[in-house]
This record gives C-alpha cells, sequence and structure tokens, in this order.
C-alpha cells in the first residue's frame, strides 16, 4: 500500500474495510417483486449478518508417478498500522495509515509419499500461517496432492486487520530441476456402465476434441493457474492461485491460402460469382472441394500416428472421419447441380447479386446512420466476400432446395436438419441469408408447380424466440430483400411483377395486429391521439438501403381498409428522393416491409420474420394458415383471401382506385425454407411446447407433387449446443447434420481455425470476480467504478481518444429484471457519486452517465433508437461541442441535437443473442447464467 492517502478516505476513523457490515449494505441487490419466466428469477445469495470469512484457501492437482519431490512457495502481503513519514493532520501531527510488508519464503523439498504432509510454517514470526497438505497415490501410480494456506491467527479486539493474509501466494514446483514437467491431467476412466449411448459417445466426442486443453488443478476457494510446459499443453511445470483468475478465450477466423494452399483460385468474391457463366462455376469453386479432399485424406492418416493422440479414441475419430467425408460428397453436388441446372445456376447468380448489394448497403447505411461522411462508390468497390464455410453451407444445401423429393427435404424420417455451429459474430446471419437469396429467386424461376404459383406466397420463415433478436435480424433481413427487389425491378419479365417484400409478425406489443392501429400510431405522431398500447409501425429507424432518417410522423403513411388498400407505407427518408424507396421513386409501395399482421395475411411476403410463440395462435386465428399457402380468392385491392377473412367480393371506384373484385385463385406453395435461429434457446419448457406446434407447421408447410409429399428443407444456427441429434429430432423429426462437422481438433475442422491469442489475433479476455463473504452490492459498485474510471483516464488522460471507445460503453449483464432495477439504482446513486472522486485514486472522474437498459420492459419503439445510440461512439471532437453548447449562457446557448453515446447499458438476456454492435468491448456479468449456452452467447 503507498504512503498516499487523501483526506477523505477517512483513515482516523476505526471503520475498516473488513469491519461487519453497515445495516444499509445488509439488503440484497435485486429489488422487491417476484421473478417471472420473462424477467428470470434471482437467486437469493446474501450472507448471515454475521459472516464468516475463509481463514485457508488451497488446490488439488495430479502429479506424475515419476517424480519425487515438490516445492511449495507461500506468501501474503501484511498490513500494520503506523505514523506517516510524510502526511500529517490539520493540527501538524503524523497522519495514521497502513503499511505493507511482504511476507514470502519457498519450503524444503517435500517427498511425494502418500499420506500427510507436515504443516510447514511460512514465516516463523507468524506461527500460525501455515501450509498442510496431503498425498494420495492413484491405481495408475500418479499422484494427488492437496495443499491449503491457513491462517489460524485468532482476531484480535483491536488492529483486526493485522491478523488478515492480503494478497495470498500459493504455488508449487517440481524440486527437480531437471525434471520440472511433473504436473499432468487427473486419470479419470469412465465406462458406459448405466450412461445413455448417446451422451457417453457424445462425451467421448469431445473429451477427443478438448484432449489437448487440459486441467491440472482445481482450487478450493481460489482459482488456478497453471504455466505449461515449453512446446506441450498437455503438461505444466507450475501451478500458483490466482485471486482474479484471467482467461483469452482464442479468435476463431476461416483459414488463408499461405495455410491451406489447396484454396489457391478459390473465388469468393460475391460480385463475380454473380457474373459467372455455368460453364465456368467448376474452375471457381472447385478448389474449395479439392482443399477439404485433401484435409480429409491428412486427418485419416493421423489417426494412427501415436504423436497425434488418438489412441484411445479411435472409434470417434473414424466416425468424424465419415461425417466430414459425408459433407463433402454434399458440397460436390451441389457444385454439380450448379453445373448441370440453369436455373439453379441462375439463382445461385441471383443470389451472390443479392448478397454483394446488400454487404455495400449494409455498410453504407450504417456509416451515415453514424453521422460520418460516406462514399458509396469507394464502398462498391471493397470487394464483400463469403467465408468459405459460408459458401460451402450453401452449396451443401442447394439440391435438397432445388429438387422437392429429395431424401434430404422430404423422406418421412431420414429427412435432414442442417445445424450451423460457429462461433457469434462469425458470419452465421450472412450464410442463412445467403441461403435465403437463393430460395427466393428459385422459387420466380421455377413458376407454377404442381398448379402452385411460387411468385407469391410466403418462401422463407425465419424464426426466433427473443423479440430483440427478431427485431435485430429483421434490420438485416430488410435490406437483403431491398436488394432482391432492386434486382427484380430490373427485369420484372425473369423475377415477376410481384415484389419482393418482407414481414415482421410478432405480435401486438411489438407491431400492430390491424391496420387501424397503425393508423392511430401516426396520429399521436403527429400529435392528434392519445398513446395507445397497440405497437408500432416504426420499427425502422433508418433507411437500410441509404441511412436515411424515416420519420414515423412524416415518412409513414397509412391506407385505411375501408377507403385505401389496406397498407401501411413506409417511406425512406431522403428529401431529395435520391433513394429506390423514397416516395418518389417507390410510390404506392415504400421500403417492402410488412409490419401489421392484417397486411401480412393479405399480402404474403416473401420472407417472414417471426417469434416462435407467435405459431401458438395457429388454432385461434384461421387467417395463419394463409401463411402457409392456404388462400382460396384475391382481392384486386387488398389482397389474397380464405374463409376467414371478412371482405365484400366489389369494391367502388374512388378518387386514387379503380373499381376491384374479388377472384378465385388456387392455393399458393407454402415456405420452402425453415430457418430457425439460436436453436439452442428452444429447451425446457418452451422446447416442449415449439415441439408440439412444430407437427403443425411441418404438415402445414408440406404439399404433394406428383403423388408425392413434399416437407419444407429445415436449416438451424447456433453458436452453442449439446445433444444437438435429439433435440432435432424432438423438435422437427428429422436427421442432423452438423455443419462444420468437428474432426479430430476442436482448433481446426478445416473451415475455421483457433487463432493463439496475440497482437494481431486478439481473443476474448475474462476476468472473474468473487468476493467470498462480500454483499454483492458493494462488489458490484466497486467494478463498475474501476471499468467506467479506468476507461476515462485512457479516453481523456493518456490521449487514446476514440481508440478507448470499445471500453467507453459498459454492459451489465443480469440474470434478473430485479437485479437489474437494483444496480440501476446503484449506478444512479453509488457510482455516480465515486466516479466523481475518482481523480484522487489515481484515474479520472466520470461526471455524467447516461445510461440505458435493454429489458422486455422497453416499448417495442424505444429498442431501435436504443440500438442506434449503442453504434453511437465517443469521439473527443464530437464531446466537446456538446460540452461546449451545454455550458454556454444566454442566447448563446444551443439545443443538443447529436445522438450522445451511452456509458452503461443494463441488459438481462434480450442482449444475449443476435445483437451486434462491434464496438462494445467490455461486459460485466453479474452472477453465473443459469446455464453454459447462457454463459457463452451473453459474452460472446
Amino acid at each position: 500500500m503507498v504512503d498516499k492517502i487523501s483526506k477523505d478516505d477517512n483513515l482516523d476513523e476505526p471503520l475498516r474495510e473488513v469491519d461487519c457490515y453497515l445495516p444499509g449494505n445488509n439488503d440484497e441487490l435485486a429489488i422487491s417483486g417476484k421473478g417471472t419466466a420473462e424477467d428470470g428469477s434471482t437467486e437469493v445469495n446474501v450472507p448471515p449478518l454475521e459472516t464468516m470469512f475463509p481463514s485457508s484457501l488451497g488446490m488439488k492437482f495430479c502429479v506424475d508417478g515419476t517424480a519425487k519431490t515438490l516445492e511449495i512457495t507461500a506468501g501474503w502481503g501484511h498490513y500494520h498500522r503506523t505514523n506517516s513519514e510524510i502526511l500529517t493532520t490539520t493540527d501538524g501531527k503524523p497522519k495514521k495509515v497502513w503499511k505493507r510488508e511482504q511476507i514470502r519464503a519457498n519450503s524444503p523439498a517435500i517427498p511425494l509419499i502418500e499420506g500427510v504432509i507436515d504443516n510447514w510454517i511460512v514465516d516463523v514470526q507468524y506461527p500460525e500461517v501455515y501450509v498442510k497438505g496431503k498425498i494420495r497415490k492413484q491405481s495408475n501410480g500418479d499422484f494427488i496432492v492437496s495443499l491449503f494456506l491457513v491462517n489460524g491467527q485468532r482476531e484480535t479486539k483491536e488492529k483486526r486487520d493485522e491478523t488478515w493474509l492480503f494478497q495470498p501466494e500459493l504455488s508449487v514446483k517440481s524440486a527437480d530441476v531437471q525434471h520440472p514437467d511433473i504436473f499432468l491431467k487427473r486419470h479419470q476412466p469412465r465406462s458406459l456402465g448405466k450412461l445413455d449411448p448417446v451422451i457417453y459417445t457424445e462425451e467421448k466426442t469431445m473429451a477427443m476434441l478438448y484432449r489437448k486443453q487440459v486441467e491440472f488443478a482445481i482450487g478450493h476457494g481460489v482459482s488456478v493457474h497453471a504455466k505449461t510446459a515449453s512446446g506441450t499443453t498437455e503438461r505444466a511445470v507450475e501451478l500458483s492461485i490466482s485471486v482474479i483468475p484471467a482467461y483469452e478465450v482464442p479468435k476463431t477466423s476461416p483459414p488463408q491460402v499461405d495455410e491451406i494452399p489447396e484454396l489457391a483460385g478459390l473465388v469468393l468474391d460475391m460480385q463475380e460469382l454473380s457474373t459467372t457463366a455455368t460453364v465456368d462455376f467448376a474452375n471457381k469453386i472447385s478448389p474449395l472441394i479439392t482443399a477439404y479432399q485433401s484435409w480429409i485424406n491428412n486427418q485419416k492418416q493421423r489417426i494412427s500416428d501415436p504423436a497425434a493422440g488418438l489412441t484411445d479414441y479411435e472409434n470417434e475419430a473414424k466416425t468424424a472421419i465419415q461425417n466430414c467425408e459425408q459433407t463433402l460428397n454434399r458440397i460436390r453436388e451441389g457444385l454439380t447441380l450448379l453445373e448441370s441446372d440453369e436455373k439453379a445456376a441462375d439463382a445461385f447468380r441471383f443470389m451472390n447479386q443479392a448478397m454483394y448489394l446488400q454487404r455495400i448497403h449494409s455498410i453504407y447505411s450504417e456509416q451515415i446512420r453514424q453521422g460520418k461522411t460516406a462514399d458509396f462508390q469507394q464502398i462498391s468497390l471493397s470487394q464483400p466476400r463469403w467465408f468459405p464455410f459460408q459458401l460451402a453451407f450453401i452449396l451443401l444445401n442447394l439440391p435438397s432446395i432445388n429438387n422437392l423429393h429429395h431424401p434430404d427435404r422430404s423422406h418421412p424420417q431420414n429427412a435432414i436438419a442442417d445445424l450451423l455451429w460457429f462461433p457469434t459474430g462469425g458470419g452465421k446471419t450472412e450464410a442463412y441469408l445467403g441461403l435465403t437469396a437463393y430460395t427466393l429467386g428459385l422459387r420466380r424461376l421455377q413458376g407454377n408447380i404442381a398448379g402452385r404459383s411460387g411468385e407469391y406466397g410466403v418462401a422463407v420463415l425465419m424464426r426466433y424466440t427473443l423479440r430483440l433478436l427478431t427485431l435485430q435480424q429483421f434490420q438485416r433481413a430488410t435490406t437483403l430483400i431491398c436488394a432482391c427487389e432492386s434486382i427484380r425491378r430490373k427485369d420484372e419479365s425473369k423475377w415477376g411483377k410481384e415484389p419482393f417484400r418482407i414481414g415482421l409478425w410478432v405480435g401486438q406489443r411489438t407491431t400492430p395486429n390491424h391496420t387501424n392501429q397503425s393508423e392511430e400510431f401516426c396520429k399521436q405522431e403527429r400529435g392528434q391521439y392519445q398513446q395507445s398500447g397497440s405497437g408500432s409501425p416504426h420499427q425502422l429507424t433508418n433507411c437500410p438501403w441509404c441511412g436515411s432518417k424515416i420519420n414515423p410522423g412524416k415518412h409513414i403513411k397509412v391506407e385505411s381498409v375501408t377507403k385505401g388498400r389496406g397498407r401501411t407505407l413506409i417511406y425512406c427518408g431522403d428529401d431529395l428522393g435520391r433513394c429506390l424507396f423514397t416516395e418518389k421513386q417507390s410510390q404506392g409501395e415504400g421500403l417492402p416491409i410488412l409490419v401489421v399482421d392484417e397486411e401480412i395475411y393479405r399480402r404474403l411476403p416473401s420472407l417472414l420474420i417471426a417469434t416462435v410463440d407467435k405459431f401458438a395462435q395457429m388454432p385461434w386465428k384461421g387467417e395463419i394458415q394463409m401463411l402457409f399457402g392456404q388462400v382460396d380468392s384475391y382481392c384486386q385491392r387488398h389482397g389474397f383471401r380464405s374463409s376467414d377473412i371478412e371482405n365484400t367480393n366489389l369494391h367502388r371506384k374512388t378518387i386514387n382506385l379503380l373499381a376491384s373484385k374479388t377472384i378465385p385463385c388456387k392455393q399458393l406453395r407454402p415456405p420452402d425454407l425453415i430457418i430457425q435461429d439460436e436453436l439452442h434457446l428452444i429447451s425446457g419448457s418452451l422446447g416442449t411446447l415449439v415441439g408440439l406446434y412444430e407437427t403443425a407447421v411441418d404438415e402445414l408447410a408440406s404439399w404433394e407433387v406428383d403423388g408425392k409429399k413434399v416437407r419444407p428443407k429445415v436449416v438451424a444456427s447456433t453458436a452453442t449446443i449439446r445433444q444437438a441429434k435429439s433435440q432435432i429430432h424432438n423438435l422437427f423429426l428429422r436427421d442432423l447434420q452438423v455443419f462444420p462437422p468437428q474432426c479430430l481438433d476442436v482448433e481446426d475442422n478445416f473451415f475455421s481455425r483457433q487463432r493463439p491469442p496475440s497482437e494481431i489475433n486478439p481473443g476474448r479476455r475474462y476476468l472473474g470476480i468473487c468476493a467470498t463473504g462480500r454483499r454483492l452490492k458493494a462488489v458490484l459498485i466497486r467494478v463498475y467504478v474501476a471499468i467506467l474510471s479506468a476507461s476515462q483516464f485512457l479516453y481523456e488522460n493518456q490521449g487514446y481518444g476514440d481508440r478507448a471507445d470499445p471500453w467507453m460503453t459498459l454492459v451489465g449483464y443480469f440474470n434478473s429484471m430485479r437485479e437489474l432495477g437494483g444496480m440501476r439504482r446503484l449506478v444512479d446513486d453509488d457510482v455516480r457519486i465515486r466516479l466523481g472522486k475518482m481523480d484522487r485514486r489515481g484515474l479520472a472522474k466520470r461526471l455524467r452517465i447516461n445510461l440505458e437498459e435493454l429489458t422486455s420492459r422497453r416499448d417495442s419503439t424505444e429498442i431501435p433508437v436504443i440500438l442506434d445510440r449503442l453504434e453511437t461512439t465517443f469521439d473527443p471532437q464530437k464531446d466537446a461541442e456538446i460540452k461546449a453548447k451545454r455550458n454556454a449562457k444566454g442566447n448563446a446557448k444551443q439545443t443538443i441535437n447529436q445522438i450522445e453515446p451511452l456509458d452503461v447499458l443494463l441488459a438481462t438476456n434480450m442482449i444475449s443473442v443476435g445483437v451486434d454492435v462491434k464496438r462494445l468491448g467490455i461486459m460485466a456479468v453479474t452472477g453465473q447464467p443459469k446455464n453454459t449456452a447462457e454463459y457463452i452467447q451473453a459474452t460472446s
């Protein structure tokens, strides 16, 4: 402890950190109320008033049976109260401060003999502080050793801190310098026994994949850090306790040509593939197949290599190779289809063109949203490219989308659901958006099949579990549909006269159920109506095509069912009419989005994004059958009809509309592709209900062609899942194919590789803080203050400026709404007050805290605004402008119309999936999430 204490620390007062808690600190973090399924439940973690602080800590580890002796190092910081040699009180007397003394010692060599280790006193001045332990021998000859650093001192009534051990140290290594790498994985043989064979096989496969990731020790009351031997991760040379453990998860990225030379010649450029002639696809894509085949052959040879460490996993290794070969054959079949089927090739070119436009317009609109100067011509030259795994995933699915009777799609028992399994942020969304674009294009090219139109009706059904996730993906997917629509308008003879549209079908709390509710919202925006509880059609704050701001009172126009076409039209806000989707260029249509349930049933968007719970309405709302092509007539003014839609058969001419009538029509083609994102969330009671409704969904989406039943193709994606095979079967009655298939090592599956953390490939660093015996409130206040103050110090004092932006917005994650509410109160009070004084502690003070929350309490109209604020960066120049406006006086005072970035965002599991804000770089997770999948998702 440095000999420099500020006056405000009040160290002359008798109260200390280790004293009993003040009454005000005895309440738990969570505010009053009861947890719910949606808001999460709060675990009671308040320690009793008479807190028992730990008096020991230690570790348990495994030592090679050939080792002879161990050497232990132990130590701690001892603090004692004394007069300062520098600081004085107001009356000139020396100020009382805490001085630190380092205690550390090495033990004599401890022989590895089974039994109790004699207590070793670390320092003779403290005879009641010692290291104790025990050695046990395993059946295979290795040793299991337990070591504990014990503080046996009794607290005195005065100066109790002097009997505490601060910054404790405990480490162990070999006493023989000739044989330092003595620590290894504990031998824990596990037989099938009564285990479920499927679970046992999965565990063996996981053990094979992670055989090089070794747990060397288990901490007791503390974590343990292992220093591995040179050139291997399977042996360690030293183990030491770590009070604040840290681990960096490696970054996963696709392989480069210099790593796999066979990939040379593979064309991944979207624009180039969009103009490739059918006969040239083989030359441009076959290097992917050649490279994968070569890689699989190399993996086969490793199975018999003793150095690979696969002796105990021969069956699992052979099964993994078979999965890879099956995937290779499916990719090859997809390429063969492109060479032999002109419609498939046309749809593939359409997909690449649409994805190219989607990518460049996404970048352009994002820069416009953030207030940057964007050069569209420059962005269009950026050559958007596929990752190899994205292109491969699309190729292996083409045959089952193209061929309605393909066994992967329509077999009654053995149809395949393809699970895209890739780390969060790795590009899963682009992969299935590409598959979506292919499906949309192919249906238009195939025309009528078995009397059912492919131009109309829902082609792709994309489902999510959470409202926020659905909204974010809706914004991404809308850009793709805009791209498809821009292509269609240039060649209606090929791609049809019916616009490509996207529908958002998520319920009344988020979007309107009826057109009149949408009309009410627009009147509210113009100040003509009181607020109502129905949803909002204003789900896009900016145009996805050009980034222009969408003003709901100006750019959303509603035609009522009685006086118009029953449309809610959302136009781009570009006042100059340059955008393709402004009222000037797209009158009567606007952006190709449908957000009102009533309109979705009648207009039937090509791509429908929905939440899984929305399908629970199926037994009560007959209109839902229309989403599956069950229509019987078409109103020339309002769209499709079924027996559940009330409407007149004739409509008179109006000023703006021609007279119209209802004409009979045949049923439409049901959805060809069903995409289920974040599959791991469909578990427990939700999974049971979804599985029940999925039986009806699968039947409704099936139809007959040439006397054979055609089922929809099912694709799912996730970043975290165990026992996926049984889950897929229970949900969809389909077999599972995971892509990319894991092979022999988790670090490399050909399509992705783990990169060792470095300056070039930084990983994701985790820090763990467990303050045993402390109130959660006290810990959180200190953690939040430290993070916010340290980032401000880098941003302001160290001159990092906008380079420190990733750490300037702190995201707080909570298991329940009640805990979040409690933390919000603390941020507004304790955290804010402490931040104002942090310059006295060597960091920087932070006076203004812009705080928001992302929870189910937020109205649907607020969420897009919060997401926009999350994308707003910290910039010293902008901050100076805002500060000048705020401090101006009199006539010089100006209105601040700039979006200010957020300092703190508090969130529940709404943020754990689907929220992709690239600038966010730090998160504080309160408590352990309910399951491992949630933990990985929340922090990725």
